[in-house]
């Protein structure tokens, strides 16, 4: 019963994440310390987290002798043509929706512009070419696009973790040089772009929503508004949920951008998970000089320990200090910044004995891989010993992940940031017990989750990164060992037919209708495919459309990142402009299914 009262409690408040604006599409469009880190080196704070990374994991450890998650050209069960997929994918995402901003975007060509959408199209469909300026006869990319939109943090991250994914597989797998190469000159036009994102807020420590260059054809080119008044107060006076800002670089070497504050829980999470891909990619690489790697390191730990700062002021927090809040150049806590397991969305109720397992999932994901990176020792400490050891965050996330899943008005942001965390939990954890403890809360309060009086699980909702994560749970890999232990099969398999049913390149933000007027009346609705699914009106959460069966793939409407998006929503809405998606909900899980070994 207590546990009903808190999921009761939850739904009231807002679902853990409820708040975030990142409702679908909207971040895509229109919204949704100086000190070296490492002076402290020689104190050596956490004997677990030392070279030998992974003590748990002895020489006696036995080791799981299969392929890849996704098996690459010399393994058994390779698929060449969903790699054939991939690289349509990569063309159009590094080609075209990097064009503008050097990291992933949403761009658009006019409807109006005919030629050019059809001469994309013939260029992606037809052609496996890296060069579309000989291709259309002279024209760049950047020639063809009538307009750019901003780089948004959750997207832009996960598209450079897929680029350095990518580039780790093609130099293990020994693909031709040529393609070695080009993947490496988009990694590093990538890391670039998560350097203005994390110094154009000229704070160490703070990172930006999002960003857009003003100085390309169609830039993205908002209104700005100063950081503080005449007086020195903030602005706007009441903070929100993202207010652009111009260059505030100590040297305003960023002047042809413009900067998004205000960065929310979902944003940051892509954030880090660039930071822990990259790292796990070019740590020992010597293709890459020791100054790009020392930024990385540096940023990644002024990131970290800005969430060790307590806080007072939060609401409901009653005069009392909380870390794991993400600040903002002027001084306070973003508007979606609360990531402390006594939070519940943007509120603090430190008196319940219950503690947000979502949160803390979250936490584990973000401070483990920024941890990883940066290989601060104080961030370590406060990490190994601190969160998990006397916080006990591993063990909050064992016993529940509160509000995961609150059945039609689930909150499918909520839902992809809980799989994020994961994902980095797994991955860049040193402890074998805490990183035991997170593939079960993977497996039994995500994957299969049912809470009491609800329906719908992740299982179920055709998500390739979610049958990815929950696959590289059970097999025990992390960027510290290889599997222990068979991946589920059937998960796997789940994630491949999810991509197969992807929309080819170029992905173009058409409408689509499944459900008429006859059939919602009715609520009997047979799907462009011919499967039948039962319309609920206006059921979801905002009072979103939806059906009491997931759509399939190959029918559900476009969205800019599906694994944030609704599975039960039948029809687009406001669909069928000239947006073309970048596809980095495919591309990040594709490269990541072929990184995991």
């Amino acid at each position: 019963m207590a546990l009903l009262a808190i999921c009761f409690l939850v739904a009231v408040l807002g679902t853990p994440g409820c708040g975030d604006d990142d409702d679908d599409n909207d971040d895509a469009t229109d919204d949704d310390a100086d000190d070296d880190i490492n002076d402290d080196a020689d104190d050596d704070l956490n004997d677990d987290a030392d070279d030998d990374v992974n003590d748990d994991l002895d020489d006696d450890t036995e080791v799981y002798e299969g392929t890849h998650l996704l098996p690459g050209p010399d393994e058994e069960g390779y698929d060449a043509l969903l790699e054939e997929k991939a690289n349509r994918h990569d063309r159009q995402h590094l080609l075209f929706n990097c064009a503008g901003n050097g990291v992933s975007s949403d761009v658009n060509i006019s409807l109006a512009n005919e030629a050019d959408r059809q001469l994309v199209e013939d260029f992606l469909r037809t052609t496996d070419s890296w060069d579309f300026e000989t291709f259309s006869g002279g024209r760049t990319p950047l020639d063809v696009l009538t307009s750019h939109e901003k780089v948004a943090g959750l997207y832009g991250g996960v598209g450079i973790a897929a680029d350095a994914f990518r580039y780790g597989v093609f130099r293990d797998q020994e693909y031709p040089q040529e393609e070695i190469d080009r993947a490496k000159a988009f990694l590093l036009r990538s890391i670039k772009g998560l350097f203005v994102a994390a110094e154009i807020t000229g704070v160490p420590g703070v990172i930006a929503r999002g960003f857009c260059r003003t100085d390309v054809p169609g830039a993205c080119n908002p209104e700005t508004t100063p950081l503080f008044n005449e007086f020195g107060d903030p602005l706007p006076a009441e903070k929100d949920n993202g207010t652009w800002r111009e260059d505030n670089s100590d040297d305003n070497r960023f002047a042809n951008y413009k900067w998004e504050d205000s960065c929310s829980r979902d944003m940051f999470i892509g954030w880090a998970t660039a930071f822990g891909a990259i790292w796990e990619v070019i740590r020992d690489d010597p293709e890459f000089d020791e100054a790009t790697k020392d930024k990385i390191q540096l940023l990644a730990g002024q990131l970290g320990r800005s969430l060790m700062v307590e806080r007072t002021g939060g609401p409901g927090s009653l005069g009392q200090a909380f870390d794991l809040e993400i600040f903002d150049a002027d001084g306070r806590t973003t508007f979606h910044g609360y990531l402390n397991e006594n939070a519940f969305d943007r509120f603090y109720v430190a008196w319940l004995p219950l503690k947000d397992g979502f949160y803390a999932m979250m936490s584990l994901g973000i401070v483990a891989a920024l941890t990883y990176v940066s290989e601060d020792p104080v961030l370590e400490d406060y990490f190994y010993n601190e969160l998990i050891g006397e916080r006990h965050f591993a063990d909050i996330v064992y016993n529940q992940v509160v509000g995961f899943n609150l059945g039609y008005i689930t909150n499918f942001s909520g839902t992809n940031m809980a799989y994020a965390g994961a994902l980095l939990a797994l991955r860049y954890i040193t402890d074998l017990e805490a990183r035991e403890k997170v593939a079960y809360a993977t497996e039994t309060h995500m994957y299969f989750n049912k809470p009491p009086f609800l329906s719908r699980q992740p299982v179920d909702y055709s998500y390739s990164l979610y049958d990815f994560v929950y696959a590289t749970a059970v097999s025990g890999e992390s960027s510290y060992n290889e599997m222990t232990g068979a991946p589920d099969a059937e998960a796997v398999a789940r994630g491949v037919q999810t991509l197969m049913d992807f929309a080819q390149p170029p992905y173009w933000d058409a409408e689509f209708i499944n459900c008429d007027e006859a059939e919602m009346e009715s609520g009997d609705c047979t799907l462009n495919d011919g499967s039948h699914c039962t319309y609920l009106g206006e059921a979801g959460r905002k009072e979103t459309p939806i059906c009491e069966e997931p759509v399939p793939h190959a029918v559900r409407p476009p969205s800019n990142y599906h694994w944030r998006s609704c599975p039960y929503r039948p029809n687009s809405e406001g669909a069928g402009g000239p947006r073309m998606i970048p596809g980095v909900d495919f591309r990040i899980a594709y490269w990541y299914g072929r990184w995991v070994k």
